[in-house]
């Protein structure tokens, strides 16, 4: 069994102590680099001084060892004690002469650099033993050298100091940090676990129910708006399947019913071959049209559910429309009809070919349904640079003004249509199938003058390039 991961909240916070502690161990070595490495400069800045005025005065008194020696004794004398002065004077040849201070107590040789002759002067840290390391500075003089050297240990329990400083607080910032990065983590989820509790309660039953949002814009903002986006589709296809539900029921419980009684009615006495087969003749002809309307509902729930990325081609239009044509041209034929398609030839969409051609075909057969004898059913092609438009135009009877805001309705027949064949569902399945391409299906009527169904759907751009 896989270990259980942390929650956000602690991995936050592990993560801006973590954060802390590098940044803070980082600031802290560079400050007390910089820090001792001023101290220590002032330090050779005192030295350099001490040296200097010891330096001054042999120049005074060259040869005078006597009155040299005098100066430097009350000069050590006179310094700080924790500095521990200590001068050492040496001849032409390095051998050492009079010593004061550690030099006194310790044997310390006079710096090699400077008894090499490859320097006048020079500067060194070294370790007297217990005493701890000395900044010593060596220098050539008339008739011979002098070094000067002071205590580091005043300079080095100044940057102890400060190095102990830091380590005491870096643990205490740390923890801070911490308590800090759990208050902010919590706060910062707070919303995430509102939208967290939101999203449990939200079931099939209350899919009208939405996260919250802030309108603040920030990030938990905008994922509650695409999981509410989500939700919208999710509620969008239970309603589908919902009202999918409803149709089937509603259009199959009367046929149903109309059969069953038919069969019971046959069945009740012995009656002749003739008419059984008359009676399954009929039989046959309702289940058909049950079949054809269980299709009609099977494709509008399709097209409701949009159409899937995978199934968009490139379509030529006028060829698709062409096809639609051909295939009512023995209707139209039959009913005396003209049927003419007309417009551009260059003009592409995207989509799916087999819905489309269901969408215009829908179109021109309920054209060709509602045009009298010698009429006319004309399919006008138009685009420009982003739109294609198709106008599917009959010289019917017309749609009635107090019809025309239903007629894109559910199984909606127009007052004295009831009689045609066919379900109800054609102009709704073309409305749906128009919206799944991104389009629009929008119709215009002139009573007694016929009607006219315009699609329009985004162009393909390639035709645009």
């Amino acid at each position: 069994m896989a270990p259980r991961r942390p929650s956000i909240r602690v991995q936050w916070t592990l993560r801006y102590g973590a954060a802390m502690l590098v940044t803070l161990s980082l600031f802290m070595a560079y400050a007390y680099d910089r820090v001792e490495r001023r101290i220590y400069r002032q330090a050779r800045l005192l030295l350099s001084e001490q040296s200097r005025a010891i330096v001054d005065e042999i120049r005074r008194h060259p040869g005078d060892r006597d009155a040299v020696a005098d100066y430097v004794a009350r000069r050590v004398r006179g310094s700080d004690p924790e500095l521990d002065l200590s001068v050492a004077l040496f001849d032409e040849s390095g051998r050492p002469g009079r010593t004061w201070g550690i030099f006194a107590r310790r044997s310390v040789p006079l710096l090699a650099s400077v008894a090499e002759g490859r320097r006048a002067s020079d500067h060194d840290r070294v370790d007297v033993g217990a005493d701890g390391p000395y900044l010593v500075r060596a220098m050539r003089v008339p008739g011979g050298f002098v070094q000067v050297g002071i205590s580091s240990a005043r300079f080095a329990g100044s940057a102890g100091h400060i190095r102990d400083v830091f380590l005491l607080a870096l643990p205490i910032v740390v923890a801070l940090t911490a308590v800090m990065g759990w208050w902010l983590a919590r706060g910062s989820l707070r919303p995430i676990r509102e939208i967290t509790e939101k999203a449990r309660a939200i079931g099939t039953s209350n899919l009208q129910e939405r996260l919250p949002t802030t309108s603040s814009g920030d990030e938990l903002d905008r994922l509650s708006e695409t999981l509410n986006e989500m939700i919208g589709r999710i509620e969008a296809g239970v309603a589908s399947l919902r009202r999918f539900s409803a149709d089937a029921a509603h259009q199959l419980r009367t046929p149903l019913a109309a059969l069953r009684a038919q069969i019971e009615i046959t069945l009740e006495k012995e009656r002749p071959a003739g008419e059984y087969r008359g009676v399954l003749e009929e039989l046959g002809m309702q289940v058909e049209h049950l079949a054809e309307s269980v299709n009609a509902m099977l494709r509008l729930a399709q097209s409701e559910a949009g159409l899937p990325p995978d199934r968009r081609r490139v379509v030529d239009l006028p060829e698709l429309l062409e096809t639609v044509a051909e295939f009512f041209q023995p209707v139209a034929s039959e009913r005396e009809v003209a049927l003419e398609v007309r417009g551009p030839r260059e003009v592409r969409v995207q989509g799916d070919a087999s819905w489309l051609h269901q969408l215009f075909a829908n179109l021109v057969h309920n054209a060709l349904k509602y045009t009298p004898r010698l009429g006319q059913v004309e399919i006008e092609i138009d685009a420009d640079g982003e739109h294609a438009w198709v106008r599917v135009s009959d010289t019917g009877p017309g749609i009635p003004p107090e019809e025309m805001e239903h007629i894109f309705e559910r199984f909606h027949r127009a007052d004295g249509r009831e009689a045609e064949p066919g379900s109800g569902l054609g102009l709704t399945i073309a409305r749906e199938i128009a919206r799944a391409h991104r389009g629009e299906i929008q119709a215009a009527s002139t009573p007694g003058q016929g009607a006219t169904f315009t699609v329009r759907l985004p162009r393909w751009q390639g035709d645009a390039a």
